[in-house]
């Protein structure tokens, strides 16, 4: 949805004297500055590597919820604004603005007739994340407050959101039941509807195979209706798998550079050094998330590695037996290890300059 100029203006006026930043927030990683999606998805890696080292299983369900964006009731969202103490007159300026907007489709040259919208944030406004994040903060709190489920140094650690993906983590069956309990009753409340066919749970096995309690376990279910288990699970763009290795998310982004590289072939082949080095660098050396790699098997690392070089060769024009450190030279790249450490070290200093109290609470447990 395209605002205006002026749209914009308002709505950053009006930002400073909605936001209210509560505890719960720090659950809360989307939308908001020195957050990301490696930051969470590295404190949900931390947490299970916390618990299976110890001997516990951990059971996790990630949470979709069917067009979250869409359902937000717009009075139930006031309400949540007049209980943060947030101006009446604020309030009845958003409602009046939210309740009498209408829009338009275009396709092509041809304008369809208007009609308003009763329901759902503005795509593309200013204050839409903010308020889609206060809609569901209090899903966030009944979950926190419940005291179920993994607690690390006396902090809960039972639920992660970013945005409206969310995931639920246990040490045992019957406690992540609970949550799953809590958390549909707490959507309900706020008109959200679970996704059951997308919503799907994993467990994590204690590292140690005496440990292990079960190899199968019944069913988790939201409103009776049963929830799959999978081995591996896509999280904010990240593989997961239930055996704590990375080599999965290695392949992911193998498969990703080829693609890229393929692509810069194709369209770019016959540009000047200068002009390929700074493409090859913008689009085949943006490897997302590689700093969460911490378990995976050489092979794998090796793979990527050799990917690496291969699409380096190949779009510059060397030979495949040209020299590696030579061609790194004359392009002033660098090598591959070094590029993943870069990653690393940027994850690291975000998290350090990071003031969410969760990821703080790791920080002094030297567990991040």
């Amino acid at each position: 949805m395209i605002s205006n100029a002026i749209t914009k203006v308002l709505e950053f006026v009006l930002y400073d004297r909605l936001v209210n930043k509560l505890p719960i927030d720090d659950y809360q990683f989307g939308f908001k500055v020195k957050h990301s999606t490696g930051l969470c998805t590295r404190v949900l890696k931390r947490t299970v590597d916390y618990y299976t080292e110890r001997g516990s299983h951990v059971f996790c369900a990630f949470i979709d919820f069917s067009k979250a964006f869409d359902r937000v009731n717009y009075w139930h969202l006031f309400n949540k604004l007049l209980d943060d103490n947030v101006s009446h007159d604020v309030v009845r300026l958003l409602s009046f603005w939210y309740s009498h907007q209408e829009v338009s489709v275009r396709w092509h040259n041809t304008l369809s007739g208007s009609f308003s919208i009763n329901n759902g944030t503005r795509q593309g406004g200013i204050l839409s994340p903010y308020l889609f994040a206060r809609y569901i903060r209090d899903i966030l709190l009944d979950i926190t407050d419940s005291n179920i489920g993994c607690n690390i140094g006396g902090r809960m650690i039972n639920i992660l959101a970013y945005a409206d993906d969310l995931v639920l983590l246990a040490p045992s069956w019957r406690a992540l039941q609970q949550l799953l309990d809590k958390l549909s009753v707490a959507a309900t409340s706020i008109d959200m509807l679970c996704n059951i066919k997308k919503t799907v749970c994993m467990v994590f096995n204690p590292k140690c195979r005496s440990n292990i309690v079960a190899q199968k376990f019944p069913s988790f279910t939201i409103n009776n209706e049963p929830l799959q288990f999978v081995q591996e699970f896509k999280y904010l763009g990240h593989i997961l798998s239930n055996t704590q290795l990375d080599d999965a998310d290695i392949a992911r982004e193998r498969k990703n550079l080829f693609y890229r590289c393929n692509m810069l072939i194709r369209r770019f082949y016959n540009c000047s050094v200068a002009v390929k080095q700074r493409l090859f660098k913008s689009f085949c050396l943006c490897f997302y998330d590689v700093a969460l790699w911490s378990n995976f098997t050489a092979f794998s690392y090796n793979k990527l590695k050799s990917a690496y070089v291969k699409c380096c060769k190949i779009f510059f024009g060397y030979s495949k037996y040209y020299s590696v450190t030579a061609m790194l030279h004359e392009l002033d790249f660098s090598d591959f290890n070094t590029v993943i450490g870069s990653h690393q070290h940027a994850l690291h200093r975000q998290i350090l300059l990071c003031d969410n109290d969760v990821v703080n609470h790791f920080v002094r447990l030297r567990l991040l």
